[in-house]
């Protein structure tokens, strides 16, 4: 079965082994650069502009990965053949989901590991750009650590689980896409309130955790008297809790799926 699916599902796997390399080049080129450059900003500046939209990797991976993946076999009819083998079609769909959800979450690791070391190069303290900060930007956050392992875990997920339902391509593909993108804009949304700010007094900003602020807050005369702060330093704290999020709702879709083909033959 792990043969079959490789063989399968071999051009979406060389396709997205061969972003990852081609990503992996023009981060180690420019970053090399960057290091022994005058003005390191402007490079970050001119890659960062074309790797922003690598941010809805997740949703191609949906699209491409995690539709076909069942819906395919509806619309070919080939489920009435390969659901009456010797293979029964939980063993079928447990093979190839598993199989296609760990090589997801692994590319996704690795590409936040090279973006992760990309970013390094630029530390915010030497004032180089605005957007090296990997936890004030939502789309570095969202690119970097453990968390594109998490989304693209999820746009597989969510594609099967799409196709299982609606057992047609396109119908998959477009929700697959429209929910994605949606949950992409909610969680940044929402990303705040993964942590209770920290409560940073006037006077001892400098001594402070850093990060990003909150809230003013006031006093009855209308002076700034302390600052509400997410530190820098809760960076790994909100990655693991976006990576736990996404984790958990790919299980209950991949539960979902399950039932579908259970349900519908």
């Amino acid at each position: 079965m792990l043969w079959l699916t490789y063989r399968q599902h071999r051009m979406q796997l060389l396709i997205t082994a061969g972003l990852l390399v081609a990503v992996g080049i023009l981060l180690l080129v420019n970053g090399n650069a960057a290091a022994d450059s005058a003005d390191p900003a402007k490079l970050f500046a001119d890659l960062y502009t074309y790797l922003a939209w690598l941010q809805v990797v997740p949703v191609a991976i949906g699209v491409f990965w995690g539709a076909p993946l069942v819906a395919v076999e509806y619309e070919r009819g080939t489920t009435k053949l390969a659901w009456t083998q010797s293979i029964s079609r939980f063993r079928w769909l447990g093979v190839k989901l598993g199989f296609l959800a760990v090589l997801a979450t692994l590319g996704g690791l690795a590409f936040g590991t090279m973006m992760q070391r990309w970013v390094e190069v630029f530390p915010t303290d030497r004032g180089d750009t605005a957007f090296t900060s990997r936890f004030d930007n939502p789309v570095l956050f969202a690119m970097t650590g453990v968390a594109p392992g998490a989304w693209w875990l999820f746009g597989f997920v969510l594609g099967t689980v799409a196709g299982a339902f609606i057992r047609k391509m396109l119908p998959a593909i477009a929700v697959t896409i429209a929910v994605t993108v949606g949950l992409m804009i909610g969680i940044a949304n929402v990303r705040d309130l993964y942590a209770e700010p920290k409560l940073v007094p006037m006077g001892f900003g400098d001594q402070g955790p850093g990060g990003r602020v909150l809230e003013m807050v006031t006093d009855a005369a209308g002076e700034v008297t302390a600052l509400k702060v997410l530190p820098a330093d809760f960076y790994w704290r909100f990655q693991w809790t976006e990576a736990a999020i996404l984790a958990g709702v790919s299980l209950v879709l991949a539960v979902a799926a399950t039932f579908a083909i259970r349900r519908r033959s």
